[in-house]
């Protein structure tokens, strides 16, 4: 990796503290978030698992905005100006992933994520255009937090 800077400095930082503006919160739920949006084309900057003070795990992605409407946020192919979209997942039971080898160094886009409900329990699938999948399995709440590049709210 070279010494360009991939995301900006207040990424890490709330990522790490688990202090990101969650009172900002989308009021859209996984199911509605689905149907209105798509993280297809979008890049992973990680699963955050907070082992150390409770069951959450925060996802945290380069949102591709070259799908999102105008209102939102202006089509562009420039992935610095591209906002962060963050998932936050209380009570979780499990999280599996398969077929993640290494692709020397190239980042795993996303094909696209669905939300399920089996045998009782919630599930998140995040799948890559690698062959790579996430399965994360809960019991409790799942919040969506968008922000912008500079690290202000974006509104969805």
């Amino acid at each position: 990796m070279d010494d360009e800077q991939l995301y900006p400095d207040w990424l890490a930082k709330k990522l790490i503290e688990d202090d990101l503006p969650w009172e900002e919160k989308s009021s859209l739920n996984i199911e509605s978030f689905f149907e209105k949006f798509t993280l297809h084309d979008s890049y992973w900057v990680g699963v955050f698992h907070h082992l150390g003070f409770d069951q959450s795990v925060t996802l945290a992605f380069e949102w591709d905005a070259v799908w999102l409407p105008d209102e939102i946020k202006k089509n562009t192919s420039l992935i610095d100006e591209w906002p962060y979209l963050f998932f936050q997942i209380n009570g979780v039971k499990e999280i599996s992933t398969d077929n993640y080898s290494d692709i020397e160094g190239v980042n795993r886009a996303i094909a696209g994520g669905e939300a399920l409900n089996i045998d009782g329990a919630n599930h998140l699938v995040i799948d890559d255009v690698y062959g790579g999948h996430v399965n994360i399995v809960y019991q409790g709440v799942l919040t969506i937090l968008a922000l912008n590049p500079d690290g202000s709210v974006l509104t969805i």
